[in-house]
């Protein structure tokens, strides 16, 4: 995984200022946009000095990548402690962390939403290691896909494309949100997983 770093070694206290940083400026960045959002206003919001905040990160370019790393832990745990373990159960596997992924997405949106505004455009270092991140989390789905086909109860034309393709799926609720937003999540989510289940022609390991 992509690491930014800080001078502190205390890890623990790390992982806890950062996470006031993330929250902080996830809202600022929303509201206001990255641009215009000062260092010294995410000092301000996360409660953290100047130059303690600068102890943690070098600039918001590391703010916005801790906020993308965020965003993808989160999906990761809603796939399980052990995604393996929840492959082994077949469709009913695969179906369980597709409604909990969805379940995620709607508590990301605007994050979500934020980093397809923000991150993919002008900031090319933020960018490549984006991508870094993203490659990483897609080859794990992939793999899991492959094991899926091996056992017998997946269909899948191009693992890695089919990787990619279920996370724009699993995107739409924040994606699609100003065209959704008058439809019941779990309408959506129903709707979204039967979308997939039936495009891996996944069906029962007893078949």
């Amino acid at each position: 995984m992509v690491e930014v770093p800080s001078s502190i070694k205390n890890q623990e206290l790390v992982a806890k200022r950062r996470r006031q940083i993330i929250e902080a400026s996830s809202k600022l960045f929303f509201e206001k946009g990255f641009d215009r959002t000062t260092m010294r206003e995410i000092s301000k919001a996360s409660g953290l000095t100047m130059g303690s905040l600068y102890d943690y990160v070098r600039s918001k370019d590391d703010i916005l990548v801790l906020v993308y790393k965020d965003v993808v832990e989160r999906f990761r745990r809603s796939l399980g402690e052990n995604p393996e373990e929840a492959w082994e159960a077949g469709p009913e596997g695969l179906e369980g962390m597709l409604r909990r992924s969805l379940h995620q997405m709607y508590k990301l949106s605007k994050a979500v939403q934020l980093l397809y505004r923000e991150s993919w455009s002008k900031r090319k270092n933020v960018h490549l290691q984006m991508r870094e991140i993203d490659r990483r989390y897609i080859e794990n789905f992939t793999h899991l896909l492959i094991k899926g086909q091996q056992k017998g109860w997946l269909r899948v034309k191009h693992p890695r494309v089919t990787a990619d393709l279920i996370m724009l799926v699993l995107s739409l609720p924040a994606l699609r949100e100003w065209s959704l937003f008058s439809v019941e999540p779990e309408a959506v989510i129903d709707t979204v997983v039967d979308f997939v289940m039936k495009g891996l022609s996944a069906r029962p390991l007893s078949e």
